[in-house]
């Protein structure tokens, strides 16, 4: 392959100053809510921390006769930018051409003049409205309860000034001689390049050579990659012989002794690294510059379990190089906040993979290797048996959580034994728990920002990775009325319009908390102190209780504030006397899909109601509007009454959650 030419490190405001060509190889822009939020929160984060420099990627390019760059590597972060520019009115343009695509051309010349074109449904463009729209709609520190996004102007200033001059990227240019084509089908095909958290592996591998516990190198490279496979449940990634040894004959313990956060937890089992060792090929320990140019790849020995075929694929609701993240927090985290000079300063691990070398780099001296693939290992048997996992499904509304153990099943008739799975728990709090976790889960769906994940996984630090399922219930809804005081306690209680605390900035995690709080209720016999609630308003919570008893919900990745009462309508009737308060409250907000808002927008309240007249599996909060909506109509009073209710069980939420169900 050819060698790279020249390659320059430059800030967007010099990038900016060349032209640029998509070819026409190129695919079209294909960014979506995933990439373009998160590229926008890192740039905040990167900002809001003092960074020097904040770098995006590396772009690809050859220079042709004219002078113009033709893009090979990174049309999507271009593209990115040069919208960016367009909106934020960034002062800089960038020159960006399309071979044979002149409706983009015409898209980004218009944009270019500071004005967003209106041909929303051409097809060929609609993407970059979709971009637009979620540039400005993204929340940049989902951290912070109230909204922060590009729609303020102080912060739209501040960070267009970082963008410009603190942003880059690195350049690189391919010599003239380039058979682009080649290039670019070899970018497109080559194999996954070399990630962070396998240079890791080979440091830590490497470590274990300097300690001279090169004989673990096997099993600790084993383990790591068992443990990488977030959708594969950790027992099935080692054969029968390992596994036997690691969890026991029915598979549903862990083998190790002591406490995950002892300082010796690496040597106290040294005896089941010896035994797992001749399980394994012996494989030396690499040196850094070895693991950069290859893999260590440990083979499973031969399973005498068969597989359960029925299992359906799961989906883990973090990645790998995340799990590490919060593996370092877990057990370094003090490590880390010496590193900082001011006390004061001093800040906790970050969860995002993005600091995954900068993290290690500063608490690797603190680090036992064998401590660490043997936390590794415990944490990943924790978080597949007490943390919830989804099944793979591109529908939304298919989802289903499951939180599952491990069992051997033996039929005896035909001599055979299946590792199979089944409910984490056979007691009746089950359900609840697999509730509770799944709130958490799609109300703090980035996964830089699982806090939640962090606090469950520290329960285990100090014990065996059991926990009944009273306690676990206990401990979970603990810790969602922190998250609620955390992030919602403000929103409630407010008897004037509050555009920074209603309508589309209410919190999600507060629709979502407050439907398992009613869900809870109509599961539990009341024990809870009414005092301060009038006979009215109990017998109100009462009858929307029972609105809700055959309602079987799941909690889904609903990410749209819709007001059920139409800002539209309020427009063209202000006889019915809805305020600006009525219509934002929470009182008459649901938490729907982007599309199912798209749909609902421009309905009236009684015919968004009968859509759904058939449906028990809504959330209990749209179940109880709807039917409402559907007996009494929806207005002023219904939303004023409804809004009580709520407010009501919101201010009695610890009492609700500490009666036994």
């Amino acid at each position: 392959m050819n060698r790279i030419k020249d390659a320059d490190v430059l800030c967007i405001e010099n990038i900016f100053k060349d032209k640029y060509i998509i070819p026409l190889y190129q695919r079209n822009f294909a960014w979506g809510e995933e990439q373009i939020s998160r590229l926008l929160q890192d740039i905040y984060e990167s900002m809001c921390s003092g960074d020097e420099h904040f770098y995006i990627g590396s772009l690809i390019v050859l220079q042709r006769g004219n002078g113009e760059f033709e893009v090979i590597d990174g049309q999507q972060r271009l593209t990115m930018l040069s919208i960016l520019s367009g909106i934020l009115d960034m002062g800089i343009h960038l020159s960006l051409r399309y071979d044979s695509r002149p409706e983009v051309e015409d898209f980004f010349r218009i944009l270019n003049n500071g004005v967003v074109p209106k041909n929303r449904k051409e097809s060929s463009i609609s993407h970059f409205f979709d971009a637009i729209d979620l540039v400005w709609t993204t929340q940049l520190d989902v951290e912070k309860s109230e909204p922060i996004t590009l729609k303020s102007e102080t912060v739209k200033n501040k960070m267009v000034d970082f963008i410009k001059h603190n942003v880059c990227l690195v350049r690189e240019i391919m010599p003239n001689d380039t058979d682009v084509a080649a290039y670019f089908e070899i970018m497109n095909n080559r194999g996954e390049q070399l990630q962070e958290h396998e240079i890791i592996k080979g440091l830590l591998l490497g470590k274990l050579h300097e300690k001279g516990s090169d004989e673990y190198s096997s099993v600790c490279s084993k383990i790591w990659d068992a443990c990488s496979q977030m959708e594969t449940r950790i027992q099935k990634s080692f054969g029968s012989s390992s596994r036997l040894l690691l969890f026991g004959e029915n598979c549903d313990s862990l083998n190790l002794v002591g406490a995950s956060d002892d300082a010796n937890y690496g040597s106290q089992n040294e005896p089941l690294l010896k035994l797992l060792k001749v399980q394994s090929k012996d494989v030396e320990a690499l040196t850094l510059e070895e693991i950069v140019n290859s893999h260590i790849n440990v083979e499973i020995e031969n399973d005498s379990l068969d597989d359960d075929e029925k299992s359906p694929k799961e989906e883990s609701i973090i990645d790998f190089p995340n799990f590490l993240m919060h593996i370092f927090r877990l057990y370094y985290n003090q490590t880390y906040r010496s590193s900082f000079h001011d006390e004061n300063e001093a800040k906790d691990i970050p969860l995002s993979e993005k600091y995954l070398l900068k993290v290690y780099n500063v608490i690797k001296q603190d680090i036992n290797p064998t401590d660490f693939f043997l936390r590794l290992l415990y944490c990943r048997v924790v978080f597949d048996r007490y943390i919830v996992k989804s099944n793979v499904t591109e529908d939304d509304e298919k989802r289903e959580w499951v939180l599952l153990k491990p069992y051997i099943y033996e039929d005896k008739n035909r001599g055979t034994k299946t590792l199979r799975f089944k409910q984490t728990y056979d007691e009746k709090e089950h359900e609840a728990i697999v509730r509770s976790i799944s709130c958490l889960q799609v109300s703090f769906r980035a996964k830089p920002y699982k806090n939640f994940l962090q606090s469950i996984l520290k329960w285990f630090v100090h014990s065996n990775p059991q926990i009944a399922a009273d306690m676990y219930l206990e401990k979970l809804h603990e810790l969602m009325l922190s998250e609620f005081n955390r992030t919602s306690s403000d929103y409630i209680g407010i008897t004037e319009y509050d555009d920074k605390r209603q309508g589309t900035s209410v919190p999600h995690y507060l629709f979502n908390f407050t439907d398992y709080l009613y869900w809870w209720m109509k599961n539990i016999n009341f024990v809870v102190n009414w005092n301060d609630t009038t006979p009215e308003q109990l017998q109100t919570i009462t009858n929307e209780i029972e609105l809700i008893r055959k309602t079987d919900f799941r909690f889904l990745n609903r990410n749209s504030v819709e007001h059920h009462y139409p800002q539209k309508r309020q427009e063209e009737h202000d006889n019915e006397g809805v305020s600006d308060f009525y219509l934002n409250c929470l009182g008459n907000l649901v938490l729907i899909s982007k599309s199912v808002n798209s749909r609902l927008s421009d309905k009236n309240p009684i015919d968004k109601a009968a859509l759904y007249s058939e449906r028990t599996d809504l959330p209990p909060t749209r179940q109880i509007i709807y039917n409402i909506t559907r007996n009494k109509g929806w207005g002023k009073n219904e939303i004023s009454n409804h809004l009580g209710c709520i407010e009501a069980i919101l201010s009695h939420r610890k009492q609700i959650l500490q009666t036994i169900k």
